[in-house]
Parts: structure tokens; sequence; C-alpha cells
């Protein structure tokens, strides 16, 4: 996660996108259309969360209108081993990023062969206190590179990088005569649920809250999110826009830039953990406002959704926590 603030440092963004950023004309504190929800949608009481809205899972939205519009509570079931991977990808990643925050305090003990066994030591751990999902996990392999073993030393070697570049950017400072400061104190990632949590104006039509992965707050806000698979998709992008509008409805400042942290888990090489930053341009903010809007639609409408394509059932509806309510005959 700390490769952000290094990369963000040199990339110097704001000058690089000066012309896209100015371009930006839909903003979340803008009360105008297609900011704001359209007046014959706020009929409808119930309001939808940022991730309800920009997360794709279902090719219809039957999962969106059973939920919400039927009340039907389905308890979320990890059943791939993406899905599984996925979840312990997260509470890993978020444990290391408290871990991280601790040790970058004294970064003048982040020597390399100590960044190892930190890291080993806060992995071993992780493993024993997840130890009955990592089982889940080996049960749902399918393949070769499905282990959990290959999952975590995927995990261990990207926190060693992140390491690596926390104790370096010290180095760099000490060993330069320049004015560095240590990489935690330089780049404020924000990863506290205080700072987190958002609370959007009425007008966007959302939840009374919402909360990315993260948050980089300066020279200027910036969303984060934390994502793994076998590729980057496209609503993940979205996801990120509507976590911009609900903050600029909130705070009322401009927030040009989005980031996604992305973990490959099924690629044959080893790698790391790759960063895709982006401006959050009226393109995107139109897909997420434009997909708000259908989906109050189609909430107002008493008829359910069409059935997903058949092509779709092996890689959608065979996984989803409404498949019984889609195929009752099983």
């Amino acid at each position: 996660m700390y490769q952000l603030g290094a990369k963000w440092k040199l990339w110097e963004l704001q000058n690089v996108f000066q012309k896209e950023v100015s371009s930006i004309t839909l903003r979340g504190y803008s009360k105008e259309s297609p900011v704001s929800l359209p007046a014959d949608f706020y009929a409808f009481e119930k309001r939808l969360s940022v991730e309800k809205i920009a997360s794709k899972y279902c090719p219809t939205r039957r999962d969106v209108y059973f939920e919400i519009k039927r009340g039907i509570k389905q308890k979320s079931v990890n059943r791939t081993w993406g899905q599984t991977a996925g979840y312990l990808i997260e509470e890993y990643c978020k444990g290391l990023l408290e871990y991280f925050h601790k040790l970058a305090k004294n970064p003048e003990g982040l020597y390399y062969q100590r960044i190892q066994e930190l890291v080993d030591e806060y992995s071993q751990s992780f493993w024993t206190t997840h130890a009955r999902k990592i089982q889940d996990l080996r049960k749902k392999a399918s393949n070769s590179e499905e282990t959990p073993e290959r999952l975590f030393f995927l995990l261990q070697q990207t926190a060693k990088y992140e390491l690596v570049l926390l104790g370096a950017d010290y180095e760099f400072s000490q060993n330069s005569g320049l004015e560095f400061v240590p990489l935690i104190d330089s780049i404020p990632i924000k990863f506290d649920p205080e700072t987190l949590t958002i609370a959007p104006d009425e007008h966007l039509g959302l939840g009374k809250t919402t909360t990315p992965d993260f948050i980089i707050m300066s020279p200027m806000p910036v969303m984060g999110d934390l994502k793994s698979g076998n590729s980057l998709k496209s609503f993940h992008l979205n996801t990120i826009a509507g976590f911009a509008l609900a903050y600029e409805s909130q705070h009322k400042v401009n927030v040009d830039f989005g980031i996604i942290y992305f973990l490959e888990t099924h690629s044959k090489q080893m790698n790391f953990a790759q960063s895709y930053v982006f401006v959050i341009d009226d393109l995107l903010r139109k897909q997420f406002l434009s997909t708000r809007d259908q989906l109050y639609k189609m909430l107002q409408s008493d008829d359910d959704p069409p059935l997903a394509d058949a092509k779709d059932y092996e890689t959608h509806c065979l996984f989803c926590k409404y498949h019984a309510k889609c195929y009752p005959e099983g």
C-alpha cells in the first residue's frame, strides 16, 4: 500500500492530467441533473449504497431487487475459491496496514532482514487465526495455482516490498542530507473508520454512510479501494466514482483521482500487487449516476427483472446467494 505514496510523489498527477481534471463538471455537491436523484425516484424510500449500485455481480440485478424491493435477506456465502481468497486478502491487507502504521513510527528498525522477520511473524499469526477459512479455501481449489500456500507467498512478498519501500524512504532521507520525512508522515494514507466514513448529501440518493478502503488525504483527497481476482473490472472504477461523488457532496471539495490496489490471484507468474491510478472523469461519474437511476427505476417496478442469459449461469448465477430464488428446482 505504501508504494502508492512513493508513486504519488513521483507522478505529479495534478500537472500531468490538468486538462482532464479541468473538464470535470459532474461534482457531488451539485444539486443539478444528472447528479441529483431524479424527483420521480424519491417515492422509493429505501436508499442504495455506493457498493450496491456499482458492484454488478448479477447481470440483470435480480440480487438487488430481491434484497431491497422484496426484503429477502440471504447470507453471503463465499462459494468459490476466488470469493474466499478475496475475503482473506482483504483481511490480510487491512490487518497489515494497521501493523505497518505501528512499525512506521520507528523506521530506523526496518532493515531488510528485520522486515522479512516481521512479515513472517504477521503472516504466521494470520494463518493461525484464520485457519478455518484457509482450510475452506484449500477445499475449493480447482487447479494447481489455487493453493493457500501460493496465495500467501504472493501476499508475503507484496508485504515485504511495501515495508522495504517504507524503510528505503527513511534511509534516503537520512543519507541524502535533504529534508525528507518518513513515508508514513509525508503521505497521509488513512484507513481509520472515522476518516473513511462518508455521509453523502441526501440529493445523491445514497445510503446514510459509505466507506472506501482507504483515502489519501494530501495534497488532496484521493479515494482508494482494495480489490483482488483474475483481472480488474470496469465496475471497480465505478465504485470509486461513487465514493468520490459522496465525498464531494459531504465535504464540498473536489475529488479528482482514484486508486485501486489490485492483487491478481490467478496469474501463472509471481507478481506484486498493482496500483491503478486514474482521473475520475465525467464518463465514470455518468456511468455511476446512470446505474443509480436504472436501479431505482427497477425497484419501483412490480415486475421481477429477467433471469440472466444462459451464458452467464456458470460464471454468475451458480455462485449467487439468490441462486435458489431464480432456480428453485436446483
